[in-house]
């Protein structure tokens, strides 16, 4: 015989040789998108007479656990109910083995209310030992994070708490700080039994879900100092892998506050070829703004993430979150680019005991080692970044915030401005960016805005944007800002600047046109002749 003779021969040696040779026939047609209603409702009938009585037998195996999945996915009530009802206390089984997972997590998507509670709560008194599971504990994240209700979470959570909570689960369902408030005198022994529970899970894989993040969370909230740091030493290779989430980017903001200088490195070389990815991250762009604020190593954090930021920077600024990182590094905490609630956050490592430095010396060595990389951002991405509000706001900061010369980014911007003027007619079909910055919804404001900055930068001897404006677009362009109404108040925060040099010069190039601005009605015209006079 051949070698594929002998493979068949052997199969049919199998339990269920010819069932499973058919059922995954009809499992091959059910799973195609082209098939038909009525086709799959005739064959899911048959694929269920098949595979009655013999459920538990099918789970366990590679090829016939997926025809099983097809038949909860495909059928009906009544065929998902009966399938389950054969298998409903192997649940724990199922959960544990590679194959079968999958039925059980077809079950949690695809079944009833009554379905996924009893799958749930066939877990309750073995959550500790089903999350050091490399296969159960894939189930119990799909369980707690898409399918358990509030109550339930905290019912499984709480099983870190001690075997006694693992019996006995608590009324009303309390969290750690009710039950703590309640029993202070409990404190000290449901916190080592969270240690001791957690600390053996930091060294596995299963470090990276989400209900493990929650119990570190829990335990870092409420544990002594002495008591956090020994857990967050033990921490620091695996912090790369939990910042993912909500309550894992919480805890690896823990691990860059409070521990030393050699741990903080080994984190921060953890972050190689992640560095990207993290800034972009919902959740983990908040451990960036942390190392920010902890790290004395400024020259670490610019060799090992600023760096790679600086690669790829347009794609950090493009992105939602990459944005708040960069507006972090250059303007620190003012409530102009971070929002209190992240402050407040921020604030819980303030009196870290390992960081020496103040806050403003490492923002200051942080943006002269990333300011050459961003004020070329902005020179090559000018007409991206300010035709949209929200990226406009970082070329703001950048230009007041960033260290050098900063002609070249001006000088781009001022090249937008010195495009032919030609006014936007409301009824025509021009698209937005064909718009001239000057009129643009959104670039006339960043126009205004970056005028405005000229006071400050006028006391510290910076060179103005208003003189580069002025100098670098043709005057009768300037006379045609002046006619329509964004770009007339344009002009109008030159005049506001208090700047004189610049306020007068802009009087030369427009009172020639006075007499003809002054037939303009729109509201931006008049306010700039009225501060002409």
């Amino acid at each position: 015989m051949t070698k594929k003779e002998k493979k068949v021969q052997r199969r049919k040696l199998k339990n269920n040789y010819e069932l499973s040779k058919r059922a995954k026939e009809i499992w091959e047609t059910l799973r195609r998108h082209n098939c038909s209603k009525e086709t799959r409702r005739k064959l899911i009938a048959e694929l269920y007479k098949m595979v009655q009585g013999k459920v538990s037998e099918l789970a366990f195996a590679h090829d016939t656990v997926r025809v099983l999945q097809c038949c909860i996915q495909f059928g009906s009530v009544e065929q998902r109910n009966a399938i389950f009802e054969e298998v409903k206390d192997l649940m724990l089984d199922l959960s544990k083995n590679k194959y079968s997972k999958f039925y059980v997590l077809k079950m949690l998507k695809y079944g009833t209310k009554e379905q996924r509670d009893f799958i749930i709560k066939s877990f309750y008194g073995k959550v500790a030992k089903l999350v050091a599971h490399s296969e159960s504990s894939e189930i119990l994240e799909s369980a707690y994070n898409n399918h358990a209700n509030a109550s339930q979470r905290i019912s499984l959570l709480e099983e870190f708490y001690g075997p006694t909570y693992a019996v006995f689960k608590t009324q009303n369902n309390l969290t750690l700080e009710q039950i703590l408030k309640e029993n202070p005198g409990k404190k000290r022994p449901i916190l080592e039994n969270m240690k001791h529970a957690l600390t053996p899970l930091l060294e596995k894989s299963v470090i990276k879900h989400s209900i493990v993040h929650k119990a570190l969370m829990d335990y870092f909230i409420f544990a002594e100092i002495k008591s956090k740091t020994d857990m967050i030493e033990s921490m620091r290779d695996v912090v790369v892998q939990i910042l993912h989430t909500h309550d894992g980017s919480r805890v690896a903001m823990q691990c860059c506050f409070f521990l030393f200088l050699q741990d903080r490195k080994a984190i921060i070389k953890s972050f190689k070829t992640f560095v990207l990815k993290i800034c972009r991250e919902e959740f983990g762009h908040l451990v960036m703004l942390a190392i920010f604020d902890a790290v004395d190593d400024t020259k670490l954090v610019s060799k090992v993430l600023l760096n790679e930021m600086l690669k790829d920077l347009s794609t950090i600024a493009m992105d939602t979150y990459g944005r708040k990182v960069l507006l972090y590094l250059l303007g620190g905490r003012d409530p102009s680019y971070c929002h209190p609630d992240i402050v407040k956050i921020l604030q819980g490592g303030d009196n870290n005991p390992t960081s020496k430095k103040s806050r403003d010396v490492r923002q200051r060595e942080l943006i002269e080692a990333a300011s050459p990389g961003l004020l070329e951002l902005v020179a090559k991405e000018t007409r991206a970044l300010v035709f949209d509000k929200s990226h406009s706001q970082l070329v703001l900061a950048i230009l007041r915030h960033a260290k050098g010369d900063k002609s070249h980014a001006m000088n781009a911007i001022c090249e937008l401005a010195a495009e032919e003027f030609i006014p936007h007619v409301k009824d025509s079909e021009d698209k937005l960016d064909e718009m001239h910055i000057a009129e643009h919804p959104a670039g006339h404001q960043f126009l205004k805005r970056l005028i405005l900055q000229d006071k400050d930068k006028s006391e510290k001897s910076e060179e103005l944007f208003s003189n580069v404006l002025l100098n670098g677009v043709k005057r009768r362009y300037l006379v045609s800002w002046a006619k329509v109404n964004r770009s007339a108040f344009v002009l109008c925060s030159i005049m506001e600047s208090g700047i004189q040099e610049i306020t007068e010069k802009l009087k030369e190039i427009l009172l020639p046109a006075k007499k003809e601005l002054s037939r303009c009605k729109t509201k931006g015209t008049q306010l700039l002749l009225e501060k002409m006079k």
